[in-house]
């Protein structure tokens, strides 16, 4: 199944102005106006990457320290270091490696992006981001294409590593294809992460959530105490049938440039499959049971997911003791901004969304909305060995919401976003 990806970064379009004046002398004709050009806004991210150029059309110049580059409707946008180019495609809110291969993960030309990029970190700690100094920047007019496909991909970096040394008085360091691989795939993860909400139809009919974790820890599903990444999960609620179904975890998204996700096997059989388009929307929903030959297509979007948050988190909830339904069970998504105020909306089964507000104070959170009430603790970085039966190594929260219903558990994860 496939699955569409969400950014909380918004476009900017600009009009750039090319019109034409009025006919001179007697001949009483008008120039046919030049069409406008349209100008949108994206971000480079495998990690937010700074200072890596780009151009598209008139277009050009180098990504600021959130990534961001502008392109013009219509016309591939190139990226590149100094005289290489890393690839180039068509413009989007969000770019990152696996969209300049047409790729996945996987792929050792994907691969080497990632490395040649994390090598020119000026700090060499991505967690921060990647920053491209301006003296490497200026290095790098100087250097040759590179063949991202090499086998011998860190033979053919070694002038280039030996430049960046002298230029930003550091010791470079070219990581592992497998640490490429695994450092793209958790920022893949938090960009996908988060809650999306819509509606199935064809042979059967309901709702559908998808719950997509950055990091999930659970000895029960995979049978071993490592955390997986890019886990997804899904509740299903049959309006024709009146029943509600689950979707046991799995490490479902794929990690390629169709951003394409299968959330798992519903307890019924069905399977639903789609992309996450631009980390926002499920595109190319496809489900099918084969127990029963049914089939048909379902759609979604994601819920919260500020476009400044500092921490997204998303969880599940259920009405303690009793068995999934459709109004007491459901999908939370969190942000928490700099300011340590959250922000979030929570939607039971049956599609019933509340708009949520309140505070982090150090390790606790507190929201409500509505008629119901959050208090969890907050373990942002999965130190909090208290949790660890519950959480894992993974950062994430667990605690309680009340409503008219009663009490409800709730758990869920986190991660921060580039």
């Amino acid at each position: 199944m496939r699955v569409l990806t969400l950014v909380a970064t918004s476009s900017l379009c600009l009009l750039v102005a090319c019109g034409g004046g009025g006919g001179s002398g007697n001949s009483g004709s008008t120039p046919n106006p030049t069409p406008s050009t349209q100008v949108f806004e994206g971000r480079f991210i495998d990690a937010v990457v700074e200072g890596l150029g780009f151009s598209s059309g008139d277009q050009t110049g180098t990504t600021d320290n959130e990534g961001t580059f502008s392109y013009e409707e219509g016309v591939d946008v190139t990226f590149s270091v100094g005289a290489v180019e890393i690839g180039a495609v068509a413009g989007g809110n969000i770019i990152s490696p696996v969209d300049l291969t047409g790729t996945n993960s996987s792929m050792p030309d994907t691969q080497n992006i990632v490395r040649f990029l994390l090598m020119l970190d000026t700090d060499n700690d991505s967690s921060n981001g990647i920053a491209i100094s301006s003296e490497v920047q200026v290095m790098a007019e100087n250097w040759t294409q590179i063949d991202f496909t090499s086998s011998d991909f860190e033979a053919d970096l070694a002038t280039i590593i030996s430049d960046v040394a002298a230029v930003d008085n550091r010791t470079p360091v070219l990581p592992s294809a497998s640490e490429a691989q695994a450092h793209l795939e958790g920022t893949l993860a938090c960009l996908s992460s988060g809650v999306f909400k819509g509606t199935f139809s064809g042979q059967d009919n309901g709702s559908y959530l998808l719950w997509v974790q950055h990091e999930r820890y659970d000895p029960l599903v995979f049978g071993d105490t490592t955390p997986r990444v890019g886990v997804t999960s899904a509740l299903v609620f049959s309006t024709d049938e009146n029943i509600v179904l689950g979707v046991a975890p799995q490490q479902g998204l794929t990690f390629d440039s169709d951003k394409q996700f299968l959330s798992g096997v519903v307890s019924s059989g069905a399977e639903f499959t789609g992309d996450l388009e631009d980390y926002r929307v499920i595109a190319n929903g496809n489900w099918n049971n084969g127990l029963t030959n049914e089939s048909g297509t379902f759609e979604g979007e994601r819920i919260g997911g500020h476009e400044d948050t500092v921490y997204r988190l998303s969880g599940f909830f259920n009405l303690q003791g009793m068995d999934f339904s459709a109004d007491d069970t459901g999908l939370v998504a969190l942000d928490i901004l700099d300011d340590d105020s959250v922000t979030g909306v929570m939607v039971t089964l049956r599609g019933d969304e509340t708009e949520l507000t309140g505070t982090r104070t150090e390790n606790s959170i507190s929201v409500s909305g509505g008629n119901a009430s959050f208090t969890l603790s907050f373990d942002s970085d999965g130190t909090d060995s208290s949790n660890d039966v519950s959480l894992g190594t993974t950062s994430g929260f667990l605690g309680t919401m009340t409503n008219p219903s009663g009490t409800n558990d709730v758990i869920g994860t986190s991660c921060q976003p580039d």
